[in-house]
């Protein structure tokens, strides 16, 4: 088996029904084992600003997408980044991505740095940062089949042509839990879960060591999660590839996650490994969003931090916390300054002026 393929799983998705498979536990251990940091993000700003014919009066606001963001992610490790809607995750990974220009701030891919980089020398090294999007069919060219979409990758990089990309392709549908046979059809001839694993095929194709995978199992049905979130888990393990999973569902972040950064307009509020985090959550903010999580039993479940009103604008941010307008917690030093992202303990850092102990 060549040294970038993955082991086929044992069951491929059957659009018209089939044995559903559950989440598996993850070697945690084995993947937290790092040698040092992968990806470093410095001090990352991205503001926008609105253009003046949708402003009437004084100058145009500027919408803090990204509002000095720093984290690292090691070597063969997943660091998923949660939050609402619109607190800059989606935002945060199209800047490390390149398909965003940051306003300020610093990338480094391996010691490189990654936002200097261009022409032929980011062609190359694009190779080593892959994306896996939420809409699969949006993602992938409808006027080709899905073997020649993930040919273009091969093609793209000089990797393999005709014949020889031809067996590559079969080789990566295979190893996404695929039949090769599924190359010559269209986009809108696979379900969502077979579109999401030719989507994956076509980001590992080029060998990569980082992947953004921004909402990648969110427009899935819970079954067919399970499958893509395995099949991610077992790449991670074949290929030692790290991921930036970008997620608002909280019960797949736990089970893929090594790190968690809990994202609220544009900052890190709170930094943590994944089960101290779940179990022990120092943030008012994070405890409300694993308070608003579904319970399996609901006569069980603990009554938690209610969030209070709307999600101010990133164009219109409260004086001092950002989240002191919906804080049961806020007191006046609340408004007067805005907390730092501070360390708490080992691995662990939050930015609140008043902390769960």
């Amino acid at each position: 088996m060549p040294p970038n393929q993955a082991a086929p799983l044992a069951r491929e998705e059957d659009r018209h029904g089939g044995q559903r498979e559950g989440l598996r536990d993850g070697p945690r251990e084995a993947r937290a084992q790092r040698d040092g940091a992968l990806l470093e993000v410095w001090d990352l700003v991205c503001h926008f600003k609105l253009r003046r014919k949708w402003w009437k009066g004084g100058p145009a606001p500027v919408v803090r997408a990204v509002d000095g963001v720093s984290l690292s992610v090691g070597r063969q490790e997943t660091y998923a980044l949660v939050g609402e809607s619109g607190c800059g995750k989606s935002t945060l990974g199209r800047l490390i991505l390149r398909l965003e220009r940051p306003t300020s701030g610093a990338v480094r891919f391996e010691g490189r740095d990654w936002l200097a980089l261009r022409g032929d020398h980011l062609r190359q090294a694009r190779r080593e940062v892959q994306a896996i999007f939420q809409d699969p069919l949006g993602a992938l060219d409808p006027r080709r089949t899905v073997g020649k979409s993930v040919e273009e990758a091969l093609d793209a990089h000089n990797l393999a042509k005709g014949q020889a990309a031809r067996r590559r392709v079969a080789e990566l549908l295979e190893s996404v839990g695929l039949r090769p046979a599924l190359a010559a059809r269209y986009p809108h001839e696979l379900s969502g879960g077979q579109r999401q694993r030719v989507t994956v095929a076509r980001a590992i194709a080029g060998g990569p060591k980082f992947i953004v995978a921004d909402e990648a199992v969110s427009a899935l049905d819970v079954s067919v999660q399970a499958q893509v979130i395995n099949l991610l888990a077992d790449l991670q393990e074949s290929l030692g590839v790290s991921y930036l999973f970008i997620s608002h569902g909280l019960a797949t972040v736990r089970h893929m996650a090594d790190r968690v950064g809990v994202m609220y307009l544009g900052r890190l509020v709170e930094e943590a490994p994944a089960e101290e985090l779940f179990s022990a959550p120092a943030h008012p903010y994070t405890k409300a969003l694993l308070s608003a999580a579904p319970a399996p039993d609901p006569t069980t479940a603990s009554k938690g931090v209610e969030l209070r009103g709307e999600v101010p604008s990133a164009a219109s941010l409260p004086s001092g916390c950002r989240f002191r307008t919906r804080c049961p917690k806020a007191k006046e030093i609340c408004r007067e300054a805005e907390p730092v992202l501070l360390a708490v303990a080992k691995g662990r850092s939050v930015a609140c002026h008043f902390p769960e102990s």
